[in-house]
């Protein structure tokens, strides 16, 4: 019996060690199957010339980024006094330098610059000394500056906030990549200079494949607009904006394939004063989440049996049951800094801390600790220039 063992423990120790076959694209397909964290391509492109070969190539990235289709919450720009100053959400190997995400071309031209959000892995910011937007990637450090159409001069029309998305963003196979390889549309919109009189919102399309600015767009108001406080959210084939006006609050859509703007009513039995943010709902619709005097109410836009949309109150909830009984916060003074479209998530000051609240599963977590308020603009990517 022991020989028997023996024998078999021999055979045993004879079998080869197992070894991937000399193929690349076997190994790519085990490749693209790497979390998409920021550490994850560098650190493999450090394992041999061959990996780094494939790991580097950018029919790889693509191929990469079609498969993590939800990139990951890798930073947030604070905006301090117009120039934004990244942040990184992640812990080490994942971290991300602030100087690598650094806006040196505000830095040095100075200017007036406004941070109208990012999406789709691409910053939007305007230099109203310059009457020109810019479009960046962090990720490369490539940017691109387009003027102003003329009709928007800043007086008589003046832009309060803009877009940037991919050209083909209603598109569920298309992979967002950079510059050169996926054309991009910016939408700005403003307010008639005039605010005695009825605003006029209007809104400008432009695609970087033409380099041409559309049509003015311009709608009545139904109060005096005065600004658009927060970046716009996609929900399908629609950009929406919060339009605040002397106590009255609206919603601006716009439809992308008709170019086309219309006026959604605000909820009617809401607080016209209190924090407000456009969201996705858990199905992916159009919701309005409000904070007031502590609490958080959830509403959602549906279609009734008449064919009109109306809104509806889903959920109400005391925040200091959803942040205090972990945090034990003294939930004085509370407001809104920011909103992550792409994972539902709110940033929120309170107690001298910011927190990230979870709208679909209202878990909330502590990120920093700070005395300043500041606005603040999630940035999601699959972060690939480590390499």
């Amino acid at each position: 019996m022991n020989c028997l063992r023996l024998r078999r423990c021999r055979a045993t120790s004879q079998v080869p060690p197992v070894t991937l076959p000399d193929d690349d694209d076997l190994l790519s397909e085990i490749l693209l199957r790497l979390p998409p964290r920021p550490s994850s391509l560098p650190r493999a492109s450090l394992v041999c010339k061959r990996w780094r070969r494939l790991v580097t190539d950018p029919g790889f990235h693509r191929r990469f980024g079609a498969r993590h289709r939800n990139p990951p919450l890798i930073g947030v720009f604070e905006e301090y006094l117009g120039y934004p100053f990244f942040r990184s959400m992640m812990d080490p190997p994942d971290l991300i330098p602030r100087e690598r995400f650094r806006l040196r071309l505000a830095e040095d031209e100075g200017g007036q610059w406004h941070f109208y959000g990012c999406r789709h892995g691409r910053v939007l910011l305007f230099d109203r000394t310059k009457n020109e937007i810019v479009v960046w990637d962090p990720n490369t450090g490539d940017h691109r500056r387009v003027a102003v159409p003329p009709e928007i001069d800043g007086k008589e029309k003046t832009i309060w906030n803009g877009a940037v998305l991919c050209a083909a963003a209603g598109d569920d196979g298309h992979v967002h990549g950079g510059f050169s390889s996926c054309p991009f549309k910016v939408v700005l919109v403003g307010v008639a200079g005039n605010n005695t009189q009825i605003s006029c919102q209007i809104s400008n399309i432009y695609f970087s494949e033409s380099g041409k600015w559309s049509d003015l767009i311009s709608i009545a108001a139904p109060f005096l607009v005065f600004f658009f406080r927060d970046p716009g959210i996609l929900v399908g084939h629609a950009l929406y904006w919060m339009a605040y006006g002397d106590h009255w609050l609206t919603i601006l859509q716009f439809d992308l394939d008709k170019q086309r703007l219309a006026v959604i009513e605000w909820p009617s039995d809401s607080d016209p004063n209190c924090y407000t943010q456009t969201w996705l709902t858990e199905g992916d619709c159009l919701g309005v989440a409000t904070l007031s005097r502590g609490s958080l109410q959830m509403w959602e836009s549906k279609v009734c049996s008449d064919g009109v949309a109306k809104w509806v109150l889903q959920k109400t909830y005391e925040l200091k049951n959803v942040l205090n009984p972990e945090f034990r916060l003294k939930i004085g003074y509370l407001t809104k800094l920011g909103y992550a479209q792409d994972i539902k998530v709110m940033f929120l000051w309170a107690d001298h801390s910011v927190f990230m609240l979870q709208l679909d599963s209202l878990q909330a977590k502590k990120v920093w600790e700070t005395y300043v308020i500041a606005p603040i603009h999630p940035y999601t990517s699959t972060y690939v220039a480590g390499i």
